[in-house]
């Protein structure tokens, strides 16, 4: 049964390595391309552009806090691995980090659609791409539940004679 358990962690793992690792690669390659057009047009233009608060600053810090999440999360799910391989199943611990893995995947999920959306993007490309992210990290914090209502019946189970 261990087994079992470990090898659909590490098939999770893999699955949320690559998701983080396609978004990163595709982030990367948009937000290069932004940036030599960026550039371009900033050589081409004059000195007198105006600061546009919102493609200037907040996409770029939503972009870092998105970073953070997704890697807090993915550091999160790798711990809480770590604790199965030791037979800590049904610890405390387990609940914070499948929580941090939950909302680590949903909030950048959430923040990206809406992005997109205000953006103009078709309704069914930005489903398509933050959809999975979202239900990942929705199963996450489902788990984590199970998992302190579990602990919850097994601290009940130790204190009854």
């Amino acid at each position: 049964m261990k087994k079992r358990l470990n090898l659909l962690c590490v098939l999770m793992l893999l699955m949320m390595a690559v998701q983080i690792i396609i978004g990163f690669v595709l982030n990367f390659s948009e937000g290069a391309q932004a940036f030599k057009k960026g550039w371009d047009d900033g050589r081409n233009a004059d000195a007198t552009a105006a600061f546009d608060f919102c493609n200037d600053l907040l996409v770029p810090m939503l972009g870092l806090v998105c970073i953070f999440l997704f890697i807090r999360s993915f550091i999160a799910f790798v711990r809480f691995i770590l604790n199965v391989n030791h037979d800590k199943v049904f610890v405390k611990e387990n609940i914070p980090l499948l929580r941090w893995a939950g909302w680590g995947m949903m909030i950048p999920a959430i923040i990206y659609s809406v992005h997109d959306l205000v953006e103009h993007f078709p309704a069914d490309n930005v489903y398509n791409s933050y959809m999975d992210d979202f239900v990942f990290g929705l199963f996450c914090l489902i788990v984590a539940e199970v998992f302190a209502i579990g602990l919850k019946l097994k601290e009940e189970q130790d204190l009854t004679i």
